[in-house]
């Protein structure tokens, strides 16, 4: 028997699925058919959205459960970040002058050590829909400079950004994954959310998503998402534009990561 990483994480995926297998005592039919159905989703190009569906929360646990206790708390980064979205001098994105009805938006905050102290030059990275629930760079019609961007704290270690927004949407549900979803009773609705990418030399990347109280869907992610409660935000409005204040604090690296 071979004694690497590999083997351990593959036999001890391979063995949660046998004893899934005991445990419902399923029929060798049920089973041909669990086996066709995931054909079916390679097939249909959708892999990578069933497995970020029902297991991305599962990686992202295991994140949090190795963090810092004074950290914030990771979450999903989604299927939608790219790493080409401009740097705003202003924190204003570009928005579309197509959504007569969009509401301004301001997310803002600052990003400190585990110790509490602000840290300054963090690069910031903001991404969120559009009112449709499109994204730039992703969906046709939305340029990819459009409703993402990215800022470096000032010398307080503050940041700040202006969009429209967001709302909820549904992940593509057209195919095997979709319907797979709905046989289990489930429905395919992400809540509306704000994405935050931190990144600073020596320090761990955070990646995690802001939400709003009143999104029926927050607590009901079709990706069954983390929500922290402190990212959960009630409607503040000044001047017009919704508020979010996201205060981030980031985690040294660990020297086996520095290393790598």
């Amino acid at each position: 028997m071979a004694n690497n990483r590999l083997d351990q994480v593959v036999s001890t995926i391979v063995e949660a699925v046998r004893g899934a297998v005991r445990d419902e005592n399923i029929s060798f039919e049920e089973y041909r058919a669990a086996i066709g159905y995931m054909m079916k989703i390679a097939e249909s190009g959708e892999l990578p959205l069933f497995i970020d569906v029902f297991l991305n929360t599962s990686i992202v646990s295991v994140i949090n459960q190795n963090a810092h206790p004074a950290a914030s708390p990771s979450d999903m980064e989604g299927p939608y970040f790219l790493d080409s979205a401009p740097v705003l001098e202003d924190g204003k994105m570009k928005t579309m002058d197509a959504y007569a009805d969009d509401q301004p938006m301001i997310v803002r905050g600052t990003v400190k050590d585990v110790d509490g102290q602000p840290l300054a030059d963090v690069l910031v990275d903001m991404w969120n829909s559009t009112p449709d629930g499109k994204y730039g760079g992703i969906h046709e019609g939305i340029p990819v400079d459009y409703y993402r961007g990215k800022v470096r704290t000032d010398a307080q270690g503050q940041y700040q950004f202006e969009s429209t927004v967001p709302v909820a949407y549904k992940i593509p549900d057209s195919g095997p994954t979709g319907a797979l979803l709905e046989m289990m009773g489930r429905h395919s609705w992400r809540p509306a959310h704000v994405h935050l990418k931190v990144r600073h030399p020596g320090y761990r990347d955070l990646t995690t998503q802001l939400y709003f109280a009143e999104d029926e869907y927050t607590h009901s992610d079709c990706c069954e998402g983390i929500v922290p409660e402190q990212f959960i935000y009630p409607e503040l409005i000044e001047d017009g534009k919704r508020v979010l204040e996201a205060d981030l604090v980031i985690e040294p690296q660990a020297e086996s990561q520095m290393a790598a």
